[in-house]
């Protein structure tokens, strides 16, 4: 167990379905800090919770729905997610390395330095989200969505990004692999070039 600010109602379902809870919905709930274990959700919808810090690595969440949560520094490391959406959260520092993520589609949150290192994204998309400095390393793509998103900073590194329309995000200082590999077979704007060229080194001269 570790400290934090527990709310017996939400713990209580995880540990009187022996870490199995279907068809609830938890509104204005607090776990900061609380340790679930390897639970499963499944059709549950959480609305404004405060989940900051929670520990539930190799949990899974099926067709659930997360509206305007908080979820800072949770650990969700080898977590399953598959149908759902989160909408007006928040995912500060959140780390979710070696995730599955299908059909999940994250809108208007904040995620900036989350951490999906080594995961695998199946029909995901992310709809006006700030992912400034998020580790989106080693991924494994399949139909990714990424639009209005802000990827200032965040590491991209290995993560075959062909397919991908980035056209409409800021790409300001992505990191990448040295030959930029990444980028191969990604669609982009002509403005957004600008910022990739100067990955290179180049600068480009405007016309006077």
């Amino acid at each position: 167990m570790t400290d934090g600010i527990w709310e017996s109602e939400l713990l209580d379902a995880v540990e009187g379905g022996e870490g199995v809870v279907v068809s609830q919905t938890f509104t204005d709930k607090v776990a900061s800090g609380a340790a679930f274990g390897h639970a499963e959700f499944e059709d549950v919808t959480f609305t404004r919770c405060s989940l900051d810090a929670i520990n539930v690595q190799r949990a899974s969440f099926t067709d659930c729905s997360f509206v305007g949560c908080d979820l800072t520094g949770a650990d969700l490391r080898t977590s399953y997610w598959k149908g759902c959406t989160l909408t007006d959260c928040r995912l500060v520092g959140c780390d979710a390395a070696k995730s599955y993520l299908q059909s999940v589609r994250f809108h208007t949150s904040n995620l900036g330095f989350l951490n999906l290192a080594e995961s695998k994204l199946e029909s995901v998309s992310f709809r006006d989200c700030d992912l400034h400095e998020a580790s989106l390393s080693q991924l494994r793509l399949k139909r990714l969505t990424l639009a209005g998103c802000n990827l200032t900073r965040a590491e991209l590194f290995l993560t075959r990004l062909s397919g991908v329309d980035l056209s409409g995000n800021d790409l300001a200082g992505i990191r990448l692999s040295d030959r930029f590999t990444e980028l191969s077979g990604a669609r982009i704007e002509a403005d957004q070039a600008v910022d990739l060229v100067g990955l290179l080194g180049v600068k480009v001269i405007e016309d006077e």
